[in-house]
């Protein structure tokens, strides 16, 4: 059996090849079958080839960002069709790297999930850590999943049972062909694959790119906060944040650095990062101005997440949980913290949720910062959304709260791009909230066809 450094070289020809050579190239199992315990870990840590990356068209699509006439003319054509919410985004044949990134996180995992399988240890330590390995993989293949189910199915309603969702890929052989499965089948295997890691995860991992039990909390509450099912939302949340509940405190942090935040900064739960593009570094990338109107006098995010353009009037985010230019997409303490706060008052508990707010709220506000109190549990939701919707921006959130607030005629948003000289809007419930497969998975797999 060949090293694992050949392992790896056979990973990136792979990586560097476009979606569909990517998924249609059968693996040389020569290449891809590690040796050792060592090995396998060293799969799930290949952050740079894509296991922490993700998805980046939700943010293209939400109401967070606005793009300048000169950054529109240098995207691509799939990424200006995303902005503008184009009913066809795509050119014949062409791939989309968010959607290659997501499933090879499902294949990664399901390689060290078949090798775990054969691997005979040799003492009760080896056991153990096969235990832990086959949780960790089977949280990157949650992860694939969701994210792939998030951006590519219509926003899932609880009370049907047949809509359509995505291809659940549990084997590493690439030949097998798989129709896409309904939402509900699809929810069903990630929290599967997620309820796996509350027995073997470690409470706490090494470094944030490692599935944990606080990251797996975490993302079961975000994964059931995306069902409408808010009372395992409350559960996994409040679970998460008993481990570790640590926020900055934004009055501590000076504003004056090109970044605001460290990486790997205490509240950083699980570390993913967005795929960059040419509106990455791009002076012309600007934060939506109806945004930073909502931030209040001795709102502190206000200078720590934004700093002033070129451009008259206009703000570039500056507030990644990355440290540098790339846009945080992984799982943090604040936002865990608005997910417990949002099911807590849609389950009853409007004392918890408020507690909850005024918890954020007093690390993100200057000394004059007055806790909210009296508040009518319509008004303390309402409040809350409002709060995700300046806590979360640029991280991709914004775009999955959208989808789920379709269901709700008080939360439905109608989107505009009305800063630009094309005129669009999306309104609530539109059949362009799920992202179209690529032509080149269709093209390898018939069976993915898309609905609208």
């Amino acid at each position: 059996m060949k090293k694992l450094h050949i392992l790896f070289v056979g990973f990136l020809i792979l990586g560097i090849q476009s979606c569909s050579e990517f998924l249609d190239s059968k693996p040389n199992r020569n290449l891809v079958i590690p040796e050792s315990l060592d090995d396998f870990q060293q799969m799930l840590d290949a952050e740079q080839r894509g296991l922490n990356t993700y998805h980046i068209n939700g943010l293209f699509s939400s109401d967070d960002i606005y793009f300048s006439e000169g950054l529109l003319n240098l995207l691509s054509f799939s990424q200006s069709a995303h902005y503008f919410w184009e009913p066809e985004p795509f050119l014949p044949d062409e791939w989309e790297p968010g959607f290659a990134f997501s499933y090879r996180k499902v294949l990664y995992a399901n390689l060290v999930l078949e090798g775990l399988e054969k691997y005979q240890p040799s003492n009760e330590v080896e056991r153990k850590r096969i235990q832990e390995l086959g949780a960790a993989a089977r949280f990157f293949r949650a992860l694939g999943h969701y994210e792939v189910l998030m951006h590519f199915a219509p926003p899932f309603d609880p009370s049907q049972n047949e809509q359509q969702g995505i291809p659940i890929r549990l084997t590493s052989d690439i030949n097998v062909k798989n129709r896409r499965s309904t939402m509900r089948e699809c929810f069903e295997q990630i929290i599967r694959d997620l309820e796996y890691g509350l027995a073997y995860l470690p409470a706490k991992a090494e470094i944030p790119t490692r599935p944990s039990l606080w990251a797996n909390n975490a993302f079961l509450g975000r994964v059931y906060l995306s069902m409408l099912d808010y009372e395992n939302a409350y559960t996994y949340s409040k679970a998460a944040l008993t481990i570790d509940n640590s926020l900055m405190d934004f009055k501590n942090l000076g504003s004056s650095l090109p970044y605001s935040f460290e990486i790997f900064n205490k509240e950083v739960i699980f570390y993913q990062k967005h795929l960059t593009a040419r509106h990455t570094t791009n002076g012309g990338s600007y934060v939506n101005p109806d945004l930073i109107k909502l931030y209040e006098d001795g709102d502190l995010r206000k200078t720590l997440f934004f700093s002033q353009s070129s451009g008259s009037g206009l703000f570039n985010f500056k507030g990644n949980y990355t440290g540098d230019f790339y846009h945080f997409g992984g799982i943090a303490v604040d936002e865990v913290v608005l997910n417990l706060a949002e099911s807590a008052v849609r389950i009853g508990k409007q004392s918890e949720a408020l507690l909850q707010l005024n918890y954020l709220l007093e690390h993100r506000f200057d000394n004059d910062f007055e806790p909210i109190a009296d508040v009518s549990e319509s008004n303390l939701l309402k409040k809350i959304i409002e709060e995700r919707r300046k806590e979360l921006v640029f991280r991709g959130n914004r775009w999955l709260d959208l989808k789920r607030f379709n269901l709700y005629p008080d939360l439905r948003v109608t989107l505009e791009r009305k800063f630009n000289q094309r005129k669009e809007t999306l309104p609530p419930n539109d059949p362009r909230y799920a992202f179209l497969i690529p032509p080149a998975e269709i093209n390898l797999n018939p069976m993915q066809q898309n609905s609208r």
